[in-house]
């Protein structure tokens, strides 16, 4: 890097740079700049008003606390690649387990069981869950044992292959509620793009869902 030493004001010169310094330059560029600029310094200096020996150290201060802030930046950033890595790690270890992901259909491709979870954040007396097939017709419905409010599970057993619907809710003093409900599905697949947020788990019958739609491990 050269510097320009036009400035007749050699405070000028190191107040003027030090932004530039800080920006995308590595830790022995930023030494090397700050000698530059320090020898500009002294050279352009009026010999009638010579600077004292404290301005050069607080210049000197200024820059090591820039320096600091470089160096802080770049562990910054190398920890944030590190918990990218680990991220993707362990997203790929999910590959066959069992999660649940928000949604109200599913398609079994071979017989098997239909299951998932309620979230009750209110108490109500009683809860229901029903499960349609893909003419809307209603397969079965159960009534699920109250505990409180929290998380109630539900399965369908013994389900013959082919598309579902679930419906959930609650009924509090003769009202009903309709609730949000969760499907449980075993992760088939899981694509890495760039990002940790571009990362999307295929989900058996659910389709593709994102790290953070997922409520948790089934």
């Amino acid at each position: 890097m050269q510097v320009d030493t036009t400035n007749t004001n050699p405070q000028d010169i190191v107040k003027n740079s030090v932004s530039n310094i800080a920006g995308n330059s590595s830790a022995g560029e930023m030494s090397n700049m700050f000698l530059e600029l320090l020898v500009a310094q002294i050279k352009n200096q009026n010999p009638l008003q010579p600077m004292d020996g404290t301005q050069y150290v607080s210049q000197l201060a200024e820059f090591s606390n820039v320096e600091s802030l470089q160096g802080i930046r770049q562990n910054t950033s190398s920890g944030l690649d590190y918990m990218s890595s680990l991220t993707v790690l362990e997203a790929t270890k999910m590959v066959g387990q069992s999660v649940d992901v928000k949604a109200n259909s599913i398609a079994l491709e071979k017989d098997g069981s239909v299951k998932g979870l309620v979230n009750l954040d209110t108490p109500a007396d009683s809860v229901t869950v029903q499960l349609y097939n893909k003419n809307g017709e209603l397969v079965e419905e159960k009534e699920l044992p109250y505990s409180g409010v929290g998380a109630l599970r539900f399965e369908f057993d013994n389900q013959d292959a082919g598309g579902y619907a679930v419906r959930a809710y609650t009924t509090t003093s003769g009202v009903p509620k309709q609730l949000e409900t969760w499907l449980s599905g075993d992760v088939e697949r899981v694509s890495v793009g760039a990002t940790p947020q571009d990362i999307l788990l295929q989900i058996d019958g659910l389709g593709n869902f994102g790290l953070t739609e997922i409520n948790q491990l089934a």
